[in-house]
């Protein structure tokens, strides 16, 4: 083992990189599983399909009270959706339209009008607190009649097929049931290529995810096209006003309460996609920080363990809202990981690359199979749930890349911001302009831009594995970031029908009037993310303050063959001045012994002429076992030792040169002590002859 020489930064830049590779070694399992269960399910044992729901009697089915939150809707669209809800074939059903702080009277006094003539309940609500939810509240407190066992939520762009009620409703028949959710389907993603990609990542959590979430009864209710029994919404306090996904934060406190939820596999009623892009931005960023709100507040549910009164969430309920909580993270992971790419292209085209030897092999390697695997998992079963084509189903999976900074910077605010957060993306024109796409996703485009340059940088270097290696890992994240103005340009040049052309309006006026969320909670979080970026960059750059020396092994010279060799090795191993001297003077020590025939510690004669000396006391076997030391000399010499033979010196001496080369390659034990603790156990070290220092021998004691 060779001692860690980079200091304390080096030491916590190696925990960072070894925790990175952790989350992203956890992240691969998940991603090498997760794709298994929704891919094997071509019919669960729970899914509610048409053929398992048998519409009861007339005089049998539930009351419902059906909620529409409105918010600066076009009142033209807002009315489509009320004519739709009031030609339902239900026999037992009221509307309610809720107007959530509506600020031009012109938009919501049309609507009013029209639900006067209908007889369907109105209220507008004027500086009302807690957006969405506390709209739902209201409605809920102070409109919903008596008789209403069922409460359902409809957003004010949907249009339902006349059969929706008919065949979910009579799912709360089981007195257990506590929620029902239908897929969210949209319309006009026809007309153009950017919307109908855009449809096929929508589709993908209704057609893969959430049914195999369903099968662990672990659906989520998205809100709007589901059914909540009433008196389990009124026992867990109404709608959470705190978090700003409300809708899938009050399924999980169902759950755990002990009730049940089902996803109903057929489409019956479609609503309108996020019309630009800057929109989409929005929404991810909504549903990511409601996502971690949900994670911060019930992560102590959603642990393992045993079932009690407070927790009734089985091990596949809590798994599915953990998974589901924790893989917004994956955007953040591989935010870090450009920047490490990009800090490695600039290092490697400096004349550096100290990069790849700091990252693991693992780690390096992890990111491109995790992304490998979510491209394959995407296409395949978007392929397979929805029809789409190979090029459509790879476009929708890079408009889930196109959006991984702005998730990445929700998925950290939401981990400190306690209100709700709504994201402020640039004013956009109806007119097509290149530049106001790149304008409005400038952050993306630098990132694209940087990446570009990366891989430019690493190419440059075209010779080298690392070269060509770095520029493969950039290209994607690269094309993920300029993917983010292409989809906003694609967005504005699409062709819609004159309503959805309204409503795209709509978007880019709300996209102006958008207030930013809490200046502290943005500050404190962008913060946050860039510190933790230039510390991880600061770790990885930095020089050390000690020179890593690599051990190398070289054979002891003996010889003038192997004087070249030395003096190679000493060049690029260099030692302090010292060291040398002292190396040099016991190579003449040597010589000097071996030319007069002296030996260091044999005992003197009596005369020239007689025998030669003989070892004052004999070698004990068990000390010599006990004490011979890692030095390859030593260790021949035990045969003698252990059949109680007297040997010469001069078999067991070692070359000192040697000595001084092993003591600088790291290879010598420690000086001053056996290893085996000798003064400890009463042994006093033996003194050579003089001009050599004190050594207590391994090899080398006297006889």
């Amino acid at each position: 083992p060779y001692p860690a020489q980079g200091g304390r930064g080096a030491a916590v830049g190696g925990v960072l990189v070894w925790l990175s590779g952790v989350v992203a070694g956890a992240g691969a399992c998940a991603d090498v599983v997760g794709p298994c269960d929704p891919s094997g399910q071509e019919t669960g044992g729970r899914r509610a399909t048409a053929p398992t729901v048998a519409p009861p009697a007339s005089s049998e089915v539930p009351f419902v009270s059906l909620h529409v939150p409105a918010h600066n809707e076009p009142p033209d669209m807002v009315i489509d959706t009320l004519r739709s809800l009031v030609r339902l074939d239900y026999p037992r059903y009221e509307v309610i339209l809720v107007d959530d702080n509506t600020d031009d009277e012109s938009l919501w006094r049309p609507v009013q009008r029209w639900c006067q003539r209908h007889a369907v309940k109105f209220a507008h609500l004027q500086d009302w607190p807690g957006y969405k939810s506390g709209a739902l509240n209201y409605a809920l407190r102070e409109l919903t009649d008596d008789k209403a066992e069922v409460i359902g939520v409809v957003d004010s762009d949907y249009q339902l097929d006349r059969g929706f009620l008919r065949r979910c409703a009579p799912l709360f028949t089981e007195s257990w049931v506590g929620f029902t959710q239908a897929p969210q389907d949209y319309r006009g993603w026809s007309h153009a290529r950017y919307y109908r990609r855009l449809y096929y990542s929508y589709q993908y959590f209704f057609k893969v995810s959430q049914p195999s979430r369903n099968e662990r009864d672990g659906a989520i209710f998205a809100g709007t096209m589901g059914l909540i029994r009433r008196v389990a919404l009124e026992q867990l306090g109404g709608w959470d006003e705190w978090c700003i996904t409300e809708d899938a934060e009050l399924s999980l406190r169902l759950l755990r309460a002990g009730w049940t939820g089902w996803h109903v596999d057929e489409s019956w009623g479609k609503g309108i996609m996020p019309l630009t892009f800057e929109a989409l931005k929005g929404q991810r960023y909504r549903w990511c920080f409601g996502g971690i709100q949900i994670l911060r507040m019930h992560w102590r549910s959603l642990l393992p363990g045993r079932l009690s009164r407070q927790n009734r969430l089985t091990t596949g309920q809590r798994w599915a809202y953990l998974s589901g909580a924790v893989q917004w993270y994956g955007d953040l992971l591989g935010l870090v990981f450009l920047v490490f790419l990009l800090a490695g292209a600039a290092n490697l085209a400096t004349g550096g690359g100290e990069l790849f030897r700091k990252l693991t092999a693992f780690l390096v390697a992890t990111i491109p199979v995790l992304v490998v695997l979510g491209l394959v998992r995407a296409v395949a079963l978007l392929r397979r749930g929805t029809g789409a084509s190979w090029r459509d189903a790879i476009g929708a999976f890079f408009i889930w890349q196109s959006t991984s900074l702005v998730v990445a910077r929700a998925s950290v605010l939401g981990l400190f911001a306690r209100k709700a957060a709504f994201l402020r993306t640039p004013k956009t024109s109806e007119k097509a302009k290149w530049w106001e796409a790149l304008r409005a996703n400038w952050a993306e485009s630098s990132l694209a831009l940087l990446g570009m340059l990366g891989i430019a940088a690493a190419l440059t270097k075209a010779t080298q594995l690392s070269g060509p290696l770095l520029a493969g890992l950039l290209l994607f994240p690269t094309l993920g970031m300029a993917a983010a103005p292409l989809n906003s340009w694609a967005a504005q040049r699409a062709a819609l029908p004159p309503d959805l052309r309204e409503r795209r309006n709509t978007e880019w006026r709300r996209t102006r009037e958008r207030r930013a969320f809490v200046r502290g909670a943005a500050v404190g979080g962008l913060v946050t993310v860039l510190g933790v970026i230039i510390a991880v960059v600061t770790l990885m750059l930095t020089p050390s303050p000690h020179t890593v020396q690599t051990p190398q092994l070289v054979p002891p010279g003996s010889g003038p063959e192997n004087a070249d060799a030395i003096a190679e090795h000493r060049a690029r191993h260099p030692v302090r001045l010292a060291e040398h001297r002292l190396a040099e003077h016991r190579h003449a020590h040597a010589d000097r012994h071996a030319h007069t025939g002296r030996h260091a510690h044999t005992a003197p004669t009596s005369s020239p002429s007689s025998s030669p000396p003989r070892p004052r006391r004999r070698r004990d076997p068990q000390h010599a076992r006990r004490h011979a030391g890692p030095d390859p000399h030593a260790r021949a010499a035990r045969p003698h030792a252990r059949r109680g033979q007297g040997h010469s010196r001069r078999a067991t001496r070692r070359d000192p040169g040697h000595d001084a080369l092993l003591e600088h390659v790291g290879h010598r034990p420690p000086r001053g002590r056996h290893r085996h603790g000798g003064e400890a156990r009463g042994m006093r070290p033996q003194r050579r002859d003089a001009g050599l220092r004190r050594h207590h021998g391994h090899a080398h004691r006297a006889r």
